[in-house]
């Protein structure tokens, strides 16, 4: 066997001893192979992952707008609530309060009141 040389590993009839050539062997191209198929998985795992995450981010934009909007609507009920007109309408039906001078007028259903001859 050379020590510089490539190794080698056959049976040598002459000899009769088995040497081993990697030139000639099938391992390099199984390993090879067993580490394309690993990187190839790697990947697609990956990809999956950021495809899922894209995903989820795009769902998460479009909940950040609603809840935008909502918050919008919101703010424009607040405001109304706040206004005077509104206060004044509420204190009006639900308070039964008037303005100085006004009279208030209470109907009164029918046969509650006194009987006419």
């Amino acid at each position: 066997m050379d020590i510089g040389g490539p190794v080698e590993k056959e049976f040598n009839r002459e000899s009769k001893r088995w040497t081993f050539k990697l030139s000639r062997s099938k391992i390099p191209v199984f390993v090879i192979v067993l580490l394309m198929l690993y990187i190839s998985f790697s990947l697609g795992s990956r990809l999956d992952q950021l495809y899922n995450m894209q995903k989820n981010i795009e769902a998460m934009r479009a909940e950040i707008e609603e809840l935008r909007d909502k918050n919008a609507a919101l703010y424009e009920e607040l405001e109304r609530l706040q206004s005077n007109d509104y206060i004044e309408q509420v204190a009006r039906e639900k308070l039964g309060l008037v303005k100085p001078g006004e009279a208030r007028i209470v109907p009164v259903p029918p046969g509650t009141g006194e009987a006419q001859p």
